[in-house]
């Protein structure tokens, strides 16, 4: 069994204990001991040819998600995208976790069927199935996400209620293994993405207002942008969420908390680059997977997946020029500026225009 992070469990006390009364079909009446293995761990996912088929699995989808991303292809706003990438986190966070049951294979599966279908241009099947031994929790959730599809606001809300119903499952898989107690941070999560779609759809709802002598065109604006130097997140040649430096962690932390804050946001664009040290084969993944684990991070933060938008760029875009004729060391600290995860928060806003 796996413990949550502190901001998870700060979430669940929060909320005040979002699991409590709630029927469910297999109740616990004890949580086990910590530590303990759940019973559905089958032998074979405790190996570590497992546990590396499992990090290549999610590296692998990552990327494809991301290539689907790119370019507009498929927006963070289709349903199917949304959910693969949901899917994609859940197991994720769970392989950094350290759960051996059979949850990350079976969530990566349905991220994978997903992506598939996206990628051949075939609809996606329209499911969200019990994985993990996932116990169905909170049918006034599940009753909020199915109704909202339902109404003309669903255009402007579906991924976050395809987010939601992961979420669901998520959760039901937490309880299944430790019980109430450590389930209730990630019912809170879907009690805050339930709330959040809520009032998207109202929004959506709401009666445009009457038309105006002016005209007003919604354009998309930087709300705010920063740039973060990748030495300061990560050592050398690593880029996965559990390697981010704990100085760096409280930076993304205190990004988090500004977003959360500002009014407005559409999308957060985060764009990976490297030094020119290297070859392209290995820089442009590289990048990837930086801005990628900087993505995740956020997340697991409480930030919304469909948020976000994720570029490698490798070293195509260097912002500072440096000679080789000096020690590779000297050269090195001259590139650091290359490398480097530019973060772009984006909205959109009317201006009057005749």
């Amino acid at each position: 069994m796996k413990t949550p992070s502190l901001p998870l469990i700060a979430l669940g006390l929060g909320l005040g204990i979002g699991l409590a009364g709630c029927a469910v079909t297999d109740p616990r009446v004890t949580d086990r001991a910590p530590g303990a293995l759940p019973p559905h761990a089958a032998p074979e996912r405790l190996t570590d040819e497992a546990i590396r088929a499992d990090h290549r699995a999610i590296s692998a989808l990552r990327q494809r998600l991301a290539g689907l991303n790119q370019n507009g292809r498929v927006p963070t706003g289709n349903p199917h995208w949304a959910k693969a990438q949901c899917w994609l986190d859940m197991a994720q966070q769970n392989y950094h976790e350290n759960d051996r049951s059979r949850v990350i294979e079976e969530a990566l599966a349905e991220s994978k069927a997903l992506v598939d279908a996206l990628e051949q241009g075939k609809p996606p099947a329209d499911r969200t199935p019990a994985v993990g031994n996932s116990v169905r929790l909170r049918e006034d959730l599940w009753t909020r996400a199915a109704r909202v599809k339902s109404t003309p606001a669903a255009a402007c809300v579906v991924a976050q209620a395809a987010c939601l119903e992961v979420q669901l499952v998520w959760s039901g898989h937490e309880y299944a293994e430790g019980g109430w107690r450590h389930a209730n941070p990630y019912i809170g999560i879907a009690e805050q993405q339930a709330d959040a779609m809520d009032r998207g759809a109202a929004a959506c709802a709401a009666p445009a207002p009457a038309a105006a002598a002016v005209a007003p065109v919604v354009r998309e604006v930087v709300i705010e942008r920063l740039v973060l130097t990748t030495d300061a997140l990560f050592d050398f040649d690593r880029a996965s969420v559990s390697d981010i430096r704990a100085a760096g962690r409280a930076r993304l932390d205190l990004l988090a908390e500004r977003a959360k804050g500002l009014r407005g946001i559409e999308r957060i664009v985060l764009v990976g680059h490297t030094d020119r040290l290297g070859s392209a084969q290995h820089n442009q993944p590289l990048s990837l997977q930086r801005a990628t684990a900087v993505r995740d991070h956020l997340v697991a933060r409480g930030l919304p997946p469909a948020l976000f938008v994720v570029e490698g760029k490798g070293s195509e875009q260097p912002v500072k020029r440096c000679e080789d004729k000096q020690p590779r060391s000297q050269l090195i600290a001259c590139l650091q500026d290359n490398r480097r995860v530019e973060v772009e928060i984006r909205g959109r806003v009317a201006a009057a225009t005749p």
